[in-house]
């Protein structure tokens, strides 16, 4: 009687494709066979449950930055990420889309991210042809690679006036006016730091960038003072039942609204209001930002590093994104000279003191007023979990607590 044969870990992952490309939802499976990606690295990886690549770096003449590397753990596939950099926004022009489309398939695999954390437009080049893909990058599409490495990695800018009514400041110019000024420039393509660094920018306090969470450099609108109230608006809003007071109340974190039922008047306490922007989602126009606005300026925040996670540390409200070239250039020396390598500025003030940050604002800005709006807080925690989910895990955790240690 002959053995019968067990099916390979590729012969499984095909068949694995084999079906996801039926069915009549749109197949990515069968978008990916358009192009020049390795599709049984993908369906192997698929069969044994774990990524197929390897990631790395590699070397291209005359980039300094930008180029990292994946490679099959069989060794049989290599392909190359290109982080370039894109306009501010990401508003890219049909002839410009037309130019990364024609560079992709000459150069590539035919693949691109243009929606990643990163900001920068990622393309997935052929490492035989490196070296001709920046070429073509350069001349053709006209921008550049980096973005890598121990450098400025690609600034990001939410829309801001372009698209959302919220905007407070100009993201789109402020990231323009950040990245091209000499100060900064020169460094975006030169390793030079500990570690990466980044600078993000959002237009309000909601935080559509995530610069609070991810930016060792976030740039938030803000405002000072209470909400700007249009109580005629509101008031006819409220009889439409468009809008419900007692909501607006109740959504308030830190219970700064009031609800005059005999006068049909919102009240707002300055002194408490915490800028989440709870009302003014719920009941714009009549409810809009302060006309008092401001560039909130905070430091050290990413996603992992030695010491965790970390949020954003306030340091100072702007009236112009000129403002921020001085203290960020002394922070970058100060951060060059005391951070060991790899660490982040986030790690460098929980290893330092925050006294290296206020030393420097006080050299680059003696004349701005500290602190920070205090809603970033809460509005990057949000923008992972909502209010209900916190809730569920804080109940959580104290259950966990009076489990182990009893109600005392």
């Amino acid at each position: 009687m002959s053995e019968q044969k067990t099916p390979s870990d590729l012969e499984r992952g095909m068949k694995m494709l084999e079906y996801l490309e039926g069915g009549p939802w749109p197949s990515y499976v069968k978008e990916l066979r358009k192009t020049k990606y390795p599709i049984e690295a993908y369906a192997e990886g698929l069969a044994k449950k774990y990524t197929p690549w390897l990631s790395g770096s590699f070397r291209v003449r005359y980039v300094f930055s930008g180029i990292l590397a994946r490679r099959s753990r069989d060794g049989k596939f290599v392909e190359i990420h290109f982080r370039t950099y894109a306009p501010a926004g990401r508003f890219y022009s049909t002839s410009y889309l037309r130019k990364v489309i024609e560079v992709a398939k000459k150069y590539g695999i035919e693949l691109l991210e243009l929606g990643g954390n990163t900001g920068a437009l990622v393309m997935n080049m052929i490492a035989e042809k490196a070296d001709e893909a920046v070429d073509a990058i350069r001349t053709i599409i006209g921008t550049d690679v980096g973005g890598s490495g121990d450098t400025f990695r690609e600034f990001y800018a939410c829309p801001g006036p372009a698209l959302c009514e919220f905007a407070l400041y100009d993201t789109l110019h402020a990231m323009d006016y950040v990245r091209s000024h000499p100060a900064i420039y020169r460094y975006l393509n030169t390793q030079m730091f500990p570690y990466k660094i980044k600078f993000k920018f959002s237009g309000c306090p909601m935080d559509c960038a995530t610069a609070n969470s991810r930016a060792d450099f976030a740039l938030i609108g803000t405002w000072v003072g209470a909400p700007e109230v249009d109580q005629g608006l509101l008031r006819k809003m409220v009889e439409e039942g468009k809008i419900n007071p007692k909501e607006l109340v109740e959504s308030c974190p830190s219970k700064a609204i009031a609800w005059d039922e005999e006068r049909k008047e919102l009240r707002i306490d300055s002194s408490k209001c915490l800028k989440a922007m709870n009302c003014i989602r719920k009941a714009f126009p009549a409810i809009k930002p302060g006309k008092n606005r401001k560039i909130a300026l905070l430091v050290g925040a990413h996603a992992q590093g030695h010491f965790g996670p970390k949020l954003g540390r306030a340091v100072a409200l702007l009236d112009s994104i000129e403002e921020v070239i001085p203290f960020a250039t002394e922070l970058v020396n100060k951060y060059m000279e005391l951070a060991p390598r790899r660490h982040r500025i986030g790690d460098m003030i929980i290893r330092r003191g925050f006294k290296v940050i206020s030393e420097v604002a006080d050299k680059t800005l003696p004349n701005k007023p500290r602190g920070t709006p205090s809603a970033h807080l809460r509005i990057s925690i949000a923008a992972v979990l909502t209010d209900d989910e916190r809730k569920m895990y804080e109940d959580w955790s104290r259950s966990l607590v009076r489990e182990y240690f009893g109600e005392g």
